[in-house]
C-alpha cells in the first residue's frame, strides 16, 4: 500500500469504523497479519459491506500465500463495484501474483481507465508487462507511477532493473541510486546497483550498508540482498577475504531460509538421475530411434552448468542477423512434464509431433523469421534425450569454463529461483563433477550436432571462438558478433550487467584470490 492508497483510504472509511481500520492498516504494515485479518473481519461482522475492509482482507490474503482465495474474494468484490479503481486495482495483484497475465493487464488497464493517475497500478502494470518481456513498456509505466510518487524506493528500483536488461546502464545505475538514497536497506536494489555503478561506494554508504546487516529489524530477504552487495563491493575493492565472509554469511542465511522451505540438495539422489538419464538413453535407444519429433532446424540448445559462460554465449550468437537469443526458456521442461523425460507410451509420433510444434510455435511468435532460435536454459543437458528425440535436427551447444570459477560464481550469485546446491562450494563442485559426467555421456552418444564452447578459450582468442560458434550454427560471419555488448536485444538473466561490457580477461581465473577457501573443496 503505498501513500497515494494511504491518503485516500483516511479520507473515505466510514467515521465509524474509520479508527479502527486505521489499527488494522497499521498492523498489516507491520506485518502483523494475524492483528490485521482480527481487525477487518471485526469491521465486516459490524458492516458486511464495507469496501476497504474487504478489499485489504484480500490483500492480506495474498501476503499470506493464499493467491486462490484472494483471487475469489477480489472477484467478488469487483463484481459488486465495478466502477471502484481500487477493487480492480486489488484484484489485478492478485491475478499477477496468480500468474495469470492477461486477466492482470486488463485489470490495470481498468484502474487506469476509472483513475489514470494512479500510481499503484502503473507499478503493478510495469511488473506485469516485464514478466512477459514488454521491458520497454514496462519501463514507461514505472515511470509514470513515479510522476505521481516521485519517493517510492520500490518503483525507482524496478524502472532501475528493468534498464539494466535493455541495456541502458548509465540510466539504470541513477535510477537504483535513487531507490537505496530513499530507502537504504532496500537490498534488491543494493544489489542490482553493486552489478552495474562505475563508481565506487562511499564510506558512508558501505557503512550504511554494515548497518542494515546488522540490524534485527532488516526482514531475512533484504539482509540476503544486502550480505551479497557487501560481497561484490568488498571482491570489486580486492578485499578477498572480506568479500567470502560476507558470501558465506548470505549463502548461510540463504541455506537455512531454503531448508525451513523444505528445499534441499540431495547428492545421492542427483547422482541416481544422472545413472538413470545414462541408462536409459544409451547407444542402442539412438541406434533405433526413428523419424520424429519436427524436421525443423532452428532450435538451438545451450546447456551446461549455471554461471559457465551461457549467457555470454548466447549474447555473441544472438548478434548474428539471423539469430534470435530467447533466453532461458520453460518450454522443453514443460514437455517433460506433460509426456515424461523418458520413453513411454506418451511418446506416441502425434505426441511428440505436437509437442515439437508446441515448443517452436511459441519460440517463433518471438523470433520471427530468424534462422536458429537459441534456448539458453542450462539445466536442458537433463533434457537432451527427449530434445533430441523433438528436434533430431537441432544443435548442442555445451558450455566449459574452470570449475574453481564456475562454483564460486554460483556462490557468490543470488539467484531468482533456489537452487538449493548454490548455497555450499562442497554441494556447487558435486553438482558440477555430476553435470560433467552426463555431458560426457551426452557427447558420447547423441546424434545430434554438438560442440563446445570454452569461456576461457573465448577470452585468449575472442573472433576465432565466435567465428567457431557463427560457423557451427551454418551461418555466414558478421562483425556484429564482435560488437555484442553494444547489442540492444534484453537480457533477463544474472548476467545481464556482464555481457554489456566487452570481453575482459580478468574474467577468468578469478578463484586464485579464492585459493585458501577452494583448498578443501574436491573438484
Amino acid at each position: 500500500m503505498n501513500r497515494q492508497e494511504r491518503r485516500r483510504l483516511a479520507k473515505t472509511s466510514p467515521p465509524n469504523n474509520a479508527a479502527l481500520l486505521a489499527q488494522g492498516v497499521s498492523a498489516h504494515q507491520a506485518g502483523n497479519l494475524a492483528a490485521a485479518e482480527a481487525v477487518y473481519l471485526q469491521v465486516l461482522r459490524q458492516e458486511p459491506g464495507h469496501f476497504d475492509a474487504a478489499r485489504l482482507h484480500g490483500e492480506l490474503m495474498l501476503n499470506r500465500g493464499q493467491t486462490r482465495e484472494a483471487v475469489t474474494l477480489l472477484n467478488q468484490l469487483t463484481a459488486r463495484h465495478p466502477r471502484n479503481f481500487l477493487a480492480h486495482y486489488s484484484l489485478g495483484n492478485a491475478l499477477r501474483l496468480a500468474g495469470q497475465i492477461d486477466a492482470a493487464v486488463a485489470c490495470y488497464q481498468n484502474t487506469l481507465a476509472l483513475n489514470p493517475g494512479f500510481a499503484g497500478a502503473h507499478y503493478g502494470l510495469g511488473l506485469v508487462l516485464r514478466r512477459v518481456e514488454r521491458e520497454r513498456e514496462a519501463a514507461g509505466n514505472f515511470r509514470q507511477a513515479l510522476t505521481t510518487e516521485p519517493n517510492w524506493a520500490e518503483a525507482w528500483k524496478d524502472l532501475g532493473l528493468t534498464l539494466a536488461m535493455l541495456g541502458e546502464l548509465p540510466e539504470a545505475e541513477a535510477a537504483l541510486k535513487r531507490a537505496v538514497a530513499l530507502r537504504p536497506g532496500l537490498g534488491e536494489a543494493q544489489r542490482h546497483l553493486a552489478a552495474i555503478r562505475q563508481d565506487n561506494p562511499t564510506e558512508a554508504e558501505t557503512a550504511a550498508l554494515l548497518a542494515c546487516a546488522a540490524g534485527a529489524w532488516l526482514p531475512p530477504d533484504e539482509k540476503l540482498d544486502i550480505l551479497f552487495t557487501l560481497g561484490r563491493q568488498e571482491d570489486k575493492a580486492g578485499r578477498y577475504d572480506a568479500a567470502f565472509g560476507h558470501f558465506a554469511a548470505a549463502n548461510a542465511l540463504l541455506r537455512a531460509q531454503q531448508a525451513r522451505a523444505g528445499i534441499s540438495f540431495a547428492r545421492a539422489r542427483f547422482s541416481q538421475d544422472v545413472d538413470k538419464l545414462s541408462a536409459t538413453f544409451n547407444p542402442a535407444f539412438f541406434a533405433a530411434q526413428g523419424e520424429t519429433g519436427s524436421p525443423s532446424e532452428a532450435p538451438v540448445f545451450i546447456v551446461g552448468m549455471p554461471r559457465a559462460g551461457s549467457t555470454l554465449f548466447e549474447q555473441i550468437a544472438a548478434s548474428h542477423s539471423q539469430v534470435f537469443g530467447a533466453g532461458e526458456c520453460f518450454g522443453i521442461g514443460a514437455a517433460a512434464a506433460r509426456i515424461g523425460w523418458a520413453p513411454s507410451a506418451a511418446w506416441t509420433p502425434d505426441a511428440l509431433r505436437a509437442e515439437a510444434e508446441t515448443y517452436l510455435r511459441a519460440q517463433q511468435a518471438k523470433a520471427g523469421t530468424a534462422a536458429r532460435i537459441i534456448d539458453k536454459m542450462p539445466d536442458n543437458i537433463f533434457q537432451l534425450g527427449l530434445i533430441s528425440t523433438l528436434f533430431p535436427q537441432a544443435r548442442i551447444i555445451f558450455c566449459a569454463r574452470d570449475p574453481r570459477d564456475t562454483i564460486l560464481s554460483c556462490f557468490f550469485q543470488h539467484f531468482a529461483q533456489p537452487l538449493a546446491y548454490d548455497t555450499d562450494l562442497q554441494d556447487c563442485a558435486f553438482r558440477l563433477r555430476e553435470t560433467e559426467r552426463l555431458t560426457q555421456h551426452w557427447q558420447s552418444v547423441l546424434k545430434l550436432r554438438h560442440m563446445t564452447l570454452s569461456y576461457e578459450a573465448l577470452l585468449a582468442a575472442p573472433e576465432a571462438e565466435s567465428r567457431r560458434l557463427i560457423s557451427f550454427l551454418g551461418l555466414d560471419w558478421e562483425p556484429n558478433c564482435l560488437e555484442f555488448h553494444r547489442s540492444a536485444r534484453a537480457v533477463r538473466t544474472a548476467s545481464w550487467a556482464q555481457v554489456r561490457q566487452p570481453l575482459y580477461q580478468n574474467a577468468a581465473g578469478r578463484w586464485r584470490h579464492y585459493a585458501a577457501q577452494l583448498s578443501g573443496v574436491e573438484i
